[in-house]
Order: C-alpha cells, then sequence, then structure tokens
C-alpha cells in the first residue's frame, strides 16, 4: 500500500495526532517520501504542534499543509468541523530524491523565489514533466502571477493545488512546510516523474448557445461578440433555452474562453471558465472575471449540481490510462461545492474513490490551482485533483 490516509476529530491536538500518525503508521510505516496535512476548526490554532509531531514521528522526506474551513479523507467531506487529516505516500523508484518541499515568498513578486524553485526541480528531476503540488495563502501570496511566470519559466512543469480557505482575514492561515509553520506565503511540493502524477481539472459547467469571437473589449470588459454588444448577444441567447436552463442563467452566468484556438469543435474542458460578473444595457458591454483578449473565443455556461456531478465523473471516466491505476489522490474542491452544491454529503470526495479505488485526502479551498489546456490557473467552484501511482507501478 504505497499511500494513506489518516484522520481525526478529536479536538485534543495530541489525541488527533496520535490517531492521525497512529493509522499512517500501521499501514506505510516511517521515513514516507511525502506527507500532507490539512487542518480545518480548532486545529487551525494547533497547526504548529500537530505538524512538529508529524516531523518527529514520521520523518517525511517532503512535508507540506495548510488550513481551510472544511477538509476530505477517504470517502467523507467534514465541512466546517473541527479535524485534521495526513496523507502520506511512497513513491517508489531510485534512491534520489522523488520529492522536495519549497517554501514561497512571492515578494517582491514570484521571480524572487526562482532559485529556490529551480534547485528543488532540479534535484528531484525524473524523466518527463515534474509536477508541483501549491497549497498558498490568498492574502500575501501573488498566486496569479506566479502561476503566469512559471508557465514561462518552466512550461514543462503542471502545477495543482488549493489556496487556504481556514480564516477569512490576513495571517489567519496556516502554511506548512518540512515542519515549519507560517502565517504568510506558499508552499510547493515538486514530485518527479510525469506518469506518477495525474492532474485532472472538473471545471462543473456547460456550454449553452454557441461560441463568439471577441471583437472589442478592454481589459475585462467584452464590448463586442462577433459585431454585436456581448448583451444582445445574451438576450438572444436567453429567449431560446428552456426554462430550467433560463434559471440557472439567472441564477449565475459564467462565461468559457477557449485555451486551444486551433480547435474547430469546443466541448466540456475545452474552456477556462470565469464568472460574468455584471453588464450595461445602454452599451451592451459585459464585465468578466479575467482579462477579455480580443480574437479568443468565448461561449457562455451555466452550472448546476448534476452538471458538476457529470462534469467530474467524465474527467475521472477520460483519466489517462497512466492514472488508472492510482492508489493515492488529493482533492482541493471549492467552498461553494459540498453541501451548498449538492443535495446530498460528501460527493466530490465519495465520487473520486468509487471510480478510483484511492487513499484520498484535501481540503475546501478558496480557490483551487489546475491546469486547463497548456497552463494552470486559479478556479472558482472547481475540483481539482492530483491521481498518484506508485512508481514501481510505472
Amino acid at each position: 500500500m504505497p499511500f494513506a490516509v489518516g484522520l481525526s476529530q478529536h479536538t485534543d491536538p495530541g489525541v488527533a495526532t496520535g490517531e492521525l500518525v497512529g493509522h499512517v503508521l500501521e499501514s506505510l510505516g516511517v521515513q514516507p517520501d511525502v506527507a500532507l496535512l490539512f487542518t480545518s476548526g480548532e486545529h487551525l490554532a494547533n497547526t504548529d504542534e500537530i505538524a512538529a509531531a508529524v516531523v518527529e514521528l514520521l520523518n517525511p522526506g517532503a512535508f507540506i499543509g495548510a488550513t481551510a474551513i472544511s477538509v476530505a479523507a477517504g470517502e467523507r467531506e467534514i465541512e466546517e468541523q473541527t479535524a485534521a487529516v495526513l496523507w502520506v505516500g511512497s513513491l517508489g523508484g531510485p534512491a534520489a530524491p522523488r520529492a522536495r518541499a519549497v517554501r514561497l515568498h512571492g515578494v517582491p513578486d514570484p521571480a524572487a523565489d526562482d532559485e529556490a524553485l529551480a534547485a528543488a526541480l532540479d534535484e528531484v528531476h525524473a524523466a518527463g514533466d515534474l509536477s508541483m503540488i501549491v497549497l498558498a495563502d490568498p492574502y500575501s501570496y501573488p498566486v496569479d502571477a506566479a502561476l503566469g511566470h512559471w508557465a514561462e519559466r518552466w512550461p514543462g512543469v503542471s502545477v495543482l493545488g488549493g489556496l487556504s480557505s481556514g480564516a477569512p482575514v490576513p495571517g489567519g492561515n496556516r502554511i506548512v512546510v518540512d515542519g515549519g509553520v507560517h502565517r504568510d506565503g506558499a508552499a510547493a511540493l515538486i514530485v518527479g516523474g510525469s506518469a506518477a502524477v495525474t492532474h485532472l481539472v472538473s471545471q462543473g459547467c456547460r456550454p449553452i448557445g454557441q461560441p463568439y469571437i471577441i471583437t472589442e473589449a478592454e481589459g475585462n470588459v467584452v464590448k463586442s461578440l462577433g459585431g454585436k454588444p456581448p448583451f444582445e448577444r445574451l438576450q438572444q441567447m436567453f429567449s431560446k433555452l428552456d426554462p430550467a436552463d433560463q434559471s440557472l442563467v439567472q441564477r449565475g452566468l459564467h462565461v468559457g474562453r477557449v485555451t486551444d484556438e486551433r480547435k474547430t469543435d469546443f466541448e466540456r474542458g475545452d474552456f477556462l471558465i470565469r464568472g460574468v460578473l455584471g453588464a450595461d444595457r445602454d452599451s451592451g458591454a459585459i464585465a468578466i472575471g479575467d482579462e477579455a483578449p480580443v480574437g479568443a473565443t468565448v461561449q457562455f455556461h451555466v452550472r448546476d449540481a448534476l452538471t458538476a456531478h457529470e462534469d467530474l465523473a467524465a474527467a475521472l471516466r477520460n483519466r489517462p490510462s497512466a492514472a488508472m491505476s492510482a492508489s493515492g489522490a488529493l482533492l482541493f474542491t471549492c467552498n461553494g461545492r459540498g453541501t451548498h452544491l449538492f443535495e446530498t454529503p460528501h460527493h466530490d470526495a465519495q465520487t473520486i474513490v468509487e471510480r478510483t479505488g484511492t487513499d484520498l485526502a484535501g481540503m475546501f479551498c478558496a480557490g483551487e490551482i489546475g491546469p486547463v489546456g497548456a497552463r494552470s490557473y486559479v478556479h472558482g467552484f472547481t475540483a481539482s485533483m492530483a491521481l498518484f501511482t506508485d512508481g514501481d507501478e510505472q
């Protein structure tokens, strides 16, 4: 069993640590290659103590963690309660390091971390692409800028993870890097060998209407779609929708930007989804939650629980063959999912475990990181997943 997950909901940090470490020791033993810790509720203040005990008792090769409003372990999602989750793994392969943890500051800009990241990437380098799991404090680390910078500097490194959601104020979250606990910045887990980690993203939306080219825009304001005001396009589309989809549009409209303009037909997975923030009836312009480059192809989208379920199931069903034997999984799901979106609890965790049989751990995020097309972005209402395959099975 190359991966194991422990869960404790005990409020006493000593007891919680004993339960976490005891479970993974039975399954995997000491000195795992990787370890991730997720804490919620009362354990936000106990993260330092729990992390120190994990280092002392397990001595993992690379260790990161973060605080969250809710966490996941196995098929369970523990929403807005006190819990601690510990996920450990053995990556197999050669004696050389398979993983390294890096503390990220991002000040004055993400390039300030290049030296530390480059050293870790070189040390862990293996045949194929490298993967990076990032846990970031949303108040102090420039995640969007970092993802753009990394895409240019290390285009072969796939990035996935989430923004800590444990506290609603700056300085309230905790970020763990090899046992050190910080109130700002981010943690990066570098893992070698592309076949060992498969990154999947389920944005949970479906397209409606037809695609259009952005023909005029300024910043995040779209002024013309295919030569006509976007609001006019939206009205035309809305009049042709069935009542159910009209209701979804009224509850929340999204827009998807095509990430690969070389394609001629577009479907789910071809779009980077962003929210429609507002519309100006007089000018006909709409504002979206991202830059709106002229010449880009976009299409309106809607989201509901059924669509989110279908999208997640499809992502898992169509995963690469290298991930079919995955035995460990990390889940970074949005705070707006869980019982806020689905009628029954544990939806994302149960769906992943049922379809993969993996040992799963994860957290609910204030923004999810994952690849769409050639690079990674920060998402909302998304389930981002990393599926790990034992290095010896590659």
